[in-house]
């Protein structure tokens, strides 16, 4: 009868266990080796190679040597007057040589100066989605050799750890070791769905003004500076929903949902499309805006020049335009 081995729970207590199984872990020979490699391999020649390298034959030889011996194989038979591949010298070349001209390649790219450049933009939601995705188009259409790639982020911008040419970030500025620019001077409006007109006339009367649902983003500017400058009585709106983003507010507020606060610049292409209308012509600077930022170093660099000329140009005529639309029927918002 043959002697089987006991299972793992019947062994003796002295008995080892198994050590564990361990990953291999990637490891690749130093770009060198396989320039050497490749060079000896289309010259059939460790001294041509050298040549072409210009290192010494033995380098290129001592080279070979190494790889062959990380790899554990022999890539070449050294013949009296030549070198012939093995056929793992012959797998192994096909690949190096495909692998170097793909670098080659890829260099030559970055610096060719007629190659398109990259522009990695990151801008906040609310701005990246209502204002500036649909204006991209006429930016690179001005710039064929500069390619956008638009990000939408609030999180805080540190270039040196990001890889991100230009943000957009709303604020007062206060924005340290870094250029910062205000594309334009914000002004709080309210907005709302015409569908909150009674009898499709234009105008909300205050009553009726405090009888509707504010739509409020969290730390948004103060709206209640806008009744002030108004002449109006500050009474409570009938309830306030809150959000964390103003692209979302401003969708509550075309599904009638309410009257909200924002900035022409948010609310532009809503008012254009008459999806949403002014209900004053009064409006309030704020302090705060969306500001251009960029690494000190690089705001003389061309593409990011460009497009920081370009937004400034843009943001100025939306807010122009906003101020020239009407609000409701022409009716502001009285006491």
């Amino acid at each position: 009868m043959e002697h089987q081995k006991p299972p793992a729970s019947r062994r003796s207590a002295g008995s080892s266990p198994a050590p564990p199984r361990r990953h291999r872990t990637r490891r690749l020979p130093p770009l060198n080796l396989f320039r050497a490699f490749e060079a000896a391999a289309r010259h059939s020649s460790f001294t041509l190679a050298a040549e072409e390298l210009l290192v010494t034959q033995s380098a290129v030889s001592q080279q070979i040597r190494q790889l062959e011996e990380f790899l554990d194989v022999r890539l070449f038979r050294r013949l009296p007057r030549s070198l012939e591949l093995t056929r793992e010298g012959t797998a192994l070349c096909a690949t190096v040589s495909e692998a170097l001209n793909m670098m080659a390649r890829a260099c030559s790219k970055l610096s060719d100066p007629a190659a398109p450049a990259v522009l990695c933009v990151n801008a906040a939601p609310a701005l990246a989605s209502t204002w500036l995705a649909p204006r991209l188009k006429s930016f690179m259409e001005h710039n064929p050799n500069i390619r956008v790639t638009l990000l939408a982020s609030s999180d805080p911008v540190a270039f040196s750890r990001q890889d991100i040419d230009v943000a957009i970030r709303w604020g007062r500025g206060a924005f340290e070791n870094m250029h910062a620019e205000k594309i334009a001077d914000e002004a709080l409006i309210p907005v709302c769905s015409p569908s909150l007109f009674k009898d499709g006339r234009g105008g909300i009367s205050h009553d009726e003004l405090a009888g509707h649902t504010l739509l409020q983003v969290l730390n948004q500017p103060d709206w209640t500076a806008w009744l002030e400058k108004s002449g109006l009585i500050r009474k409570p709106f009938h309830d306030t929903l809150y959000f964390s983003d103003a692209n979302l507010m401003i969708a509550a507020a075309v599904q009638g949902q309410g009257i909200c606060f924002t900035t022409l610049l948010l609310a532009h292409g809503e008012l254009v499309s008459g999806r949403l209308v002014r209900l004053s012509d009064i409006e309030v600077e704020i302090d705060e805006g969306y500001y251009f930022l960029c690494s000190s170093d690089m705001v003389h660099k061309s593409k990011i020049a460009a497009f920081r000329e370009w937004l400034m140009t843009e943001a100025a005529q939306t807010v122009e335009e906003g101020r020239r639309l009407t609000y409701g029927a022409g009716q502001p918002v009285k006491p």
